[in-house]
């Protein structure tokens, strides 16, 4: 065409393309990359003149993409199953979008738009500020509760007992969940017990303590009087001599 006197160019770009079918962002790949040419038309402009069209019509008609060369794997998981390997395909591609949209991407203009989004009208960096410290507080109280409800929900006297248990382990006395505070006592005694002296005698009596709060309350006891007992039992524990 410049032959001919006739203004001429290289376009390159892509053709092609579909909707990520996990979350519906066009893919555009390497596949679909493409050159055309266009022309100089005094009335029209630049138009469009592609060659594929007359040598390979599916190229720019239906949008048909190059046959990518696949690996062994790949190629593997095809022929098992072609609509697995398109949906891993189009998910790893959906996560991969996600990262840089909102990581890589993650613009101050995208941060203040989402403060419109909430209901801030003209948000502003001040605003921003408020929004994040509001989050890492909910975020807390948010622990908190969760910390206490996980709490509530398990047995304070085993829960002191496995306290003791970690503390005897660093001493050299292996005991599982389901090691009774009495089998505990009676390994703590055999160990560090002889003829010398009594160094596990106030952790034996503390154990033997515990097991008989916790497993033979006495007919008279109260829940009160079960918290004062434990409150007491964390006070003797905190004061005991642990061997090492």
């Amino acid at each position: 065409m410049r032959a001919m006197n006739i203004p001429a160019r290289i376009v390159t770009g892509y053709q092609g393309g579909e909707p990520n079918t996990v979350d519906g962002f066009w893919v555009v790949r390497q596949s679909d990359a493409h050159a055309w040419t266009e022309v100089w038309q005094a009335g029209q402009g630049w138009v469009r003149v592609d060659p594929t069209s007359a040598v390979a019509p599916g190229r720019t008609g239906a949008f048909q993409r190059l046959a990518a060369p696949q690996g062994v794997v790949a190629q593997a998981l095809g022929n098992f199953s072609p609509t697995l390997a398109a949906q891993l395909r189009a998910t790893w591609e959906a996560v991969n979008n996600g990262w840089n949209q909102w990581v890589l991407n993650y613009t101050q203009g995208k941060q203040l738009n989402l403060l419109k989004n909430i209901g801030f009208e003209s948000p502003s960096w001040a605003d921003l500020s408020y929004v994040l410290i509001g989050i890492i507080v909910l975020a807390a109280l948010l622990g908190a509760a969760w910390t206490l409800w996980d709490r509530a929900q398990h047995d304070p006297w085993l829960r002191l007992l496995a306290r003791a248990r970690k503390r005897l382990a660093k001493a050299g006395i292996e005991s599982t969940s389901a090691t009774s505070p009495r089998q505990l006592a009676l390994q703590v005694q055999a160990k560090y017990n002889n003829p010398s002296g009594s160094q596990g005698q106030a952790l034996h009596d503390w154990l033997m303590q515990l097991e008989s709060q916790r497993y033979a309350p006495s007919s008279k006891s109260t829940s009160a009087s079960q918290q004062s007992q434990l409150k007491q039992l964390k006070q003797q524990f905190r004061q005991l001599t642990w061997p090492a």
